[in-house]
């Protein structure tokens, strides 16, 4: 038994196998678990302007995000909140929330990222969550409040999620629309 692990078990050759197949593996999983997930953007701004599909022409806000996967993503979902700041007796900050509607809050599928080199081009990769909610009027009235977005969805070839979140403020709302495509310019 002993001759056969010093002759057979211990032997360069079989370390520097073990050795680089512990690398290879590691690579490997590093590829797959960090490279392999979906990368969303959440637009910085929230823009704010009249609904045209509406036919009460109400005023909207709409949240943009792109997805940034050469792969797509599924099972999209947005949520929307009212964070409200409280301090307890303390003086340590607890957060309430209290979640908004959105017009659509799902997704199925959103298509992988594109270059896109035209201004007419589809662009499936960035799509926008409106809400009626007044939210300036929820930011400016309430002291201590932000708005909290929470984007969750899964990779198309690997099926690893992540969850991506973004704070508001009331100085982040900005009177415009969104240009199409892979900016969060306001227009």
């Amino acid at each position: 038994m002993v001759y056969f692990f010093k002759n057979h078990i211990f032997t360069p050759d079989f370390s520097a196998s073990l050795v680089s197949g512990f690398i290879t593996s590691f690579v490997f999983l590093f590829i797959l678990l960090f490279l392999f997930r979906p990368h969303i953007k959440i637009g910085p701004s929230i823009a704010l302007h009249v609904d045209d599909l509406d036919p009460t022409l109400r005023l909207c806000c709409a949240f943009k995000i792109v997805n940034k996967s050469f792969f797509g993503a599924y099972d999209l979902k947005v949520e929307v909140c009212q964070k409200l700041v409280s301090f307890g007796p303390n003086g340590a900050t607890n957060y309430r929330t209290v979640p908004l509607p959105l017009l659509r809050d799902h997704y199925p599928h959103v298509a992988p990222f594109k270059v896109v080199f035209s201004s007419n081009a589809s662009t499936d990769f960035a799509l926008w969550f409106i809400t009626y909610s007044d939210l300036k009027g929820i930011l400016t009235t309430t002291p201590h409040t932000k708005i909290e977005i929470r984007v969750t969805c899964r990779h198309a070839l690997t099926g690893l999620g992540n969850v991506w979140t973004r704070e508001y403020t009331k100085t982040d709302i900005t009177l415009g629309t969104f240009k199409s495509g892979n900016t969060f310019e306001i227009v």
